[in-house]
């Protein structure tokens, strides 16, 4: 079996998000569990980039490099070339997330992450709701399988592009064996404190890009009112992540709660290595969002053995699987109390931290990859 895995994500090293993750993670599992000869497809211009893809080469993975960038490989895709003359002779073709894709004699699997596009596209760019938009459409004929990342995604591609259920498969994602290390090391809890200048006292902690979709305004609004109530909290708020785009409304909500300015930190962008022990030392994670594929903090933070607060939308109910704390993501009235009650009741946060943790055990990506590797095997048993 011949799979090619298209690979451009492993050489970026800046403005990483989700998809990007999901990429790294998995390859390495893949070229490690065998089962397939493997060739990874790369784009880019920069010949430094090449160092970042040498320990994927030591695991024996072909490589087919094209110097231009990717966005040029996929305008040429677009124009009608044949893809094979680019990938070479492949069994399989397995994209990170839909795209259009030119022609090509390989059958070809999709991991479908959200359909965010199609229920609030006013969480995205005008011209990637477009992007999204056709090339799902396209690909619900073309494409012979399809990863899912969630039962949810997965009945919202069926649902709404016609994908046949058998030729569809959920598969979630892993947790990173550091977060469950995390749990276990103080030390480190304290240097990476120390590193990102968190204060001493303990603290919410938000993950994830400040954009609309994270809705960071409802926790601010929550937060700071619960910052001016009788008995405010003790935690303070750590906010880790890259500023996005619509952040306008953040400052004037700080505004209207002088109490909360001195108890808030952004930390921005937050290093991969740094992100286990912060989300250990939180008295709980907090993630508001109004749409999720997946919710990777919830299983991070679960790992890590930190209370996990989110809402009842999307894939989030599922993935936290009776684990954490739901509410509404319009109610910041009801995130209020909820953190105030997360914050004075150690038996709660206790039972969450449990749960949490059980939670999180089955999840890992040797599992992940193993059984993306299955797909593919089914996806070879499929007519195209």
């Amino acid at each position: 079996m011949r799979v090619l895995l298209e690979a451009h994500r492993l050489a970026r090293t800046q403005n990483l998000g989700g998809i990007d993750s999901y990429w790294r993670q998995l390859i390495p599992r893949l070229l490690k569990a065998k089962g397939a000869d493997y060739t990874l497809l790369t784009a880019f211009l920069n010949p430094r980039h090449l160092a970042t893809l040498e320990s994927y080469r030591r695991h024996g993975t072909s490589m087919r490099h094209w110097w231009m960038t990717p966005e040029w490989l996929n305008a040429l895709n677009r124009c009608g070339l044949s893809m094979d003359g680019f990938m070479g002779e492949q069994d399989i073709l397995h994209l990170p997330e839909a795209r259009r894709v030119g022609r090509t004699q390989a059958r070809v699997v999709v991991t479908a992450h959200d359909l965010m596009f199609l229920h609030r596209p006013q969480f995205l760019k005008a011209e990637w709701v477009e992007q999204l938009h056709q090339a799902t459409h396209e690909l619900a004929q073309r494409a012979t399988f399809w990863i899912c990342v969630s039962d949810f995604t997965r009945d919202e591609l069926v649902r709404h592009y016609g994908v046949p259920r058998g030729r569809t498969r959920t598969i979630y994602h892993g947790v990173d064996a550091s977060f469950r290390a995390a749990s276990q090391n103080e030390g480190a809890i304290q240097t990476t404190r120390s590193k990102l200048k968190v204060s001493d006292a303990p603290y919410f902690l938000f993950v994830g890009s400040v954009e609309p979709k994270k809705n960071l305004p409802t926790l601010l609004e929550a937060y700071g009112a619960a910052c001016h109530s009788a008995h405010p909290p003790e935690a303070n708020l750590v906010i880790a992540g890259r500023a996005g785009w619509g952040v306008q409304e953040i400052d004037g909500i700080v505004a209207r709660f002088p109490k909360m300015r001195d108890r808030l930190r952004f930390l921005g962008f937050v290093d991969q290595s740094d992100l286990a022990p912060l989300l250990a030392g939180a008295r709980a994670m907090v993630l508001p969002s109004r749409y999720e594929g997946f919710g990777m903090p919830v299983l991070e933070s679960m790992a890590a053995g930190t209370p996990v607060l989110t809402t009842t939308c999307a894939s989030l109910p599922e993935i936290a699987g009776g684990a954490a704390k739901l509410f509404d993501p319009d109610d910041s009235d009801a995130l209020r109390e909820l953190l105030l009650k997360t914050d004075g009741d150690k038996k709660l946060r206790d039972e969450l931290r449990d749960r949490g943790f059980k939670r999180a055990q089955p999840y890992t990506w040797e599992l992940c990859a193993e059984q993306t590797l299955a797909a593919y095997g089914e996806c070879l048993q499929l007519d195209r």
